[in-house]
C-alpha cells in the first residue's frame, strides 16, 4: 500500500473539505484507500456541542445528554433542558406500578383494624377485595366456636360413615 500523498492529493482533499491531518490519518493509519480517504467529506460537526452548556447548567451531564437525544429519540432542547427526575419519586412510581393491590383497599383494611398480610392472604384464598378490606377480623372466640363447629360437623360424618359400612 502507498503511504505518500502528493502535493495534489493534498491540495485535491483541501477542496473536497479533508484537513491534511485528517488525510493523514484515514491513509496511514486507518489504511484507507487513497481514493475514499480523499474523496469522503468529513463529519459534520456535532449538534450536541451547541448544547452542552445549557445541558451543564441544568445540572445534565454529557452523558445523559447524549442518551435524550441519540437513544431516546428527544429533540435536542428538551434533552438540554429537562430537569432530571428525582430519584425518590422514581422509585416511589416503580414502587406504585408494581403494587398488586390498590392502595385505596389497603387503606380501607387498615382503616378496619385488618392488618395488611390478613389482607393479603384473604384475597389470595379467594375473597372479593372489598369484603377483604372490610369485614372485621374474628376475634378469638369467633375462631374457636367456629373451629368446634366445624369439628362436630366432621366427627359427625365420620360416625355415620362408620355406621353405614
Amino acid at each position: 500500500m502507498n503511504f505518500y500523498i502528493t502535493p495534489e492529493e493534498y491540495e485535491q482533499a483541501a477542496r473536497d473539505g479533508v484537513r491534511p491531518a485528517l488525510l493523514e490519518v484515514r491513509i496511514r493509519m486507518l489504511a484507507w484507500p487513497k481514493d475514499r480517504a480523499i474523496k469522503t467529506p468529513p463529519h459534520k460537526k456535532n449538534p450536541l456541542k451547541d448544547w452542552v452548556e445549557v445541558a451543564k447548567h441544568h445540572g445534565i451531564c454529557y452523558s445523559t445528554l447524549r442518551y435524550r437525544a441519540n437513544r431516546l429519540g428527544w429533540e435536542l432542547e428538551r434533552a438540554a433542558t429537562q430537569p432530571l427526575q428525582d430519584r425518590k419519586a422514581q422509585a416511589k412510581r416503580a414502587y406504585e406500578s408494581s403494587r398488586k393491590y390498590p392502595e385505596k383497599y389497603l387503606r380501607m383494611a387498615e382503616q378496619n383494624g385488618i392488618k395488611e398480610r390478613t389482607f393479603h392472604r384473604r384475597v389470595k384464598s379467594g375473597w372479593d377485595i372489598e369484603i377483604a378490606a372490610t369485614r372485621p377480623p374474628m376475634t378469638a372466640r369467633e375462631c374457636g366456636l367456629l373451629s368446634k363447629a366445624k369439628s362436630k360437623k366432621w366427627l359427625k360424618r365420620l360416625f355415620l360413615q362408620r355406621k353405614g359400612s
